[in-house]
């Protein structure tokens, strides 16, 4: 892939600014701390989260099972509960609670996967904390993998609004990201996705029938056993399923929208994000806990649980503003999340940018069906070709394994006698590829986490 603009310069500016919002963010978080010191008690919080959250899916559950609701407001009343358990996930992945009991964390990812349906939290820990060494780079997997780059077309929207879009463009993302094993991560992602695509397609297909019975003049409920079999899919689609939707939908649409990719330098924490928290995307904020107004605060300082950092992030808006991180750029989506900014195109970029979201809203939703049929046909491609290498007794084992080779930056420099310059992060560079080519324990998360303040 090669790149289509210059690479900004990790120069004096960015460097001082990302080390002047993080001490900003570090004042806000004690000053908020001190003045409310229950907020010290991190794992009792995680706890009453935790708990809270599970209590309300299954209270909004009852209330529909028992006709209380209407199946959409279950649907939109359990989709925010949801997305407090994916904050919880993301701050264990972080080890911000329980670090002396690692047997809750597994506890609280086991109920988390139950409840999301989606990856393995475990497999998720290995590419997030990669995410936050290689920010915006090539082989930035996790944030490849939901859209980052991609332009706003249908294969960006399918990728966006399907819980496991991702399948549609992985391959291409291992070609960069060789760390990245495709067999591995779809045996991690496999479970769930079984389960929710039976689901969601069980109900497709009834619905559809359904209709196709009804105009018949016939009674689907004639057919065997369906008047048993049924209902259970429809109440588990309704009160899991399509929550899950909605809320990954959500959260992907904010998440790829709020990341810069592709032209910004390695390890400069100050060109990674931008400040999303326009009125206009407030639909989608609602059930990802504002997170593309708040994620920036997350880059720079990783060790801060959500629920403070949506009080830092109002706090600090300001200071990082004037100190140059944009604030509302919709042209990010038109240019491919590119950080450098035609002027000319600027406005009309912009403009675009909130059409997408309006045409997330009202189309990317409804076609949910069309983009199940494109990552049902990547997935049974991927399985023919697995089937194949079978039958033809290929070593399986050589899918993807590229996992000793040099990860690649944006850029390199080469002199004219063809060798490579090293920069002046070359020792941190080389920690971070030696850290991403290998799993990252949740013993390691310090280590990263001090690796990426000391690189700005």
């Amino acid at each position: 892939m090669t790149v289509t603009f210059e690479v900004p310069v990790r120069n004096a500016h960015a460097i001082s600014s990302g080390r002047e919002i993080c001490r900003a963010i570090k004042q806000s978080d004690a000053a908020l701390r001190q003045a409310y010191p229950f907020l010290y008690h991190q794992d009792w919080i995680c706890t009453i989260i935790f708990t809270s959250s599970l209590l309300l899916m299954s209270l909004f559950s009852y209330l529909y099972l028992s006709g209380y609701i209407s199946a959409i407001l279950t649907i939109v009343l359990i989709a925010l509960p949801l997305s407090l358990l994916h904050e919880l996930e993301h701050d264990i992945i972080h080890n911000l609670y329980f670090k002396q009991h690692r047997w809750i964390q597994n506890l609280m990812f086991t109920f988390i996967w139950i409840a999301k349906l989606h990856g393995s939290p475990w497999y998720r820990r290995q590419l997030h904390l990669k995410h936050h060494l290689l920010s915006g780079q090539l082989n930035d997997a996790e944030e490849r993998i939901i859209g980052l780059g991609l332009p706003p077309d249908y294969k960006r929207m399918a990728v966006s609004i399907h819980p496991f879009g991702g399948l549609l463009v992985s391959d291409d993302i291992s070609k960069d990201a060789k760390y990245l094993n495709l067999t591995t991560m779809k045996l991690h992602n496999a479970p769930m996705a079984l389960i929710f695509m039976f689901i969601t397609r069980t109900f497709f297909i009834y619905n559809f029938l359904f209709f196709i019975y009804f105009y018949l003049n016939y009674d689907i409920n004639t057919l065997y056993g369906i008047h048993t079999f049924y209902p259970i899919i429809h109440n588990l689609a309704i009160c899991l399923c399509f929550p899950n939707l909605l809320r990954q939908g959500c959260l992907v649409l904010m998440s790829n929208a709020c990341h810069y990719y592709d032209d910004i330098p390695l390890n400069t924490v100050y060109y990674q994000n931008q400040i999303l928290d326009s009125w206009y995307v407030l639909p989608f904020q609602l059930f990802c806990f504002n997170f593309a107004a708040t994620h920036i605060i997350h880059h720079h300082v990783v060790s801060q649980p959500f629920y403070i950092r949506h009080f830092t992030a109002r706090q600090v808006k300001d200071i990082m503003i004037k100190l140059g991180i944009r604030n509302n750029d919709f042209g990010i989506l038109w240019r491919n999340n590119h950080y450098t900014i035609d002027p000319e195109e600027d406005e009309k970029q912009k403009l675009y940018g909130k059409y997408w979201f309006a045409a997330c809203l009202l189309l990317g939703f409804p076609l949910y069906i069309l983009w199940d049929m494109m990552v049902m046909h990547k997935s049974n491609k991927n399985i023919f070709k697995l089937i194949r290498k079978k039958l033809f007794k290929k070593n399986i084992k050589k899918l993807d394994n590229n996992i000793n080779n040099e990860l690649t930056t944006n850029k390199k420099i080469i002199d004219i006698n063809g060798t490579v310059i090293g920069s002046d992060v070359k020792q941190f560079n080389t920690l971070v590829n030696r850290m991403a080519l290998f799993d990252v324990s949740a013993d390691q998360v310090e280590e990263v986490s001090a690796a990426v303040v000391e690189a700005q």
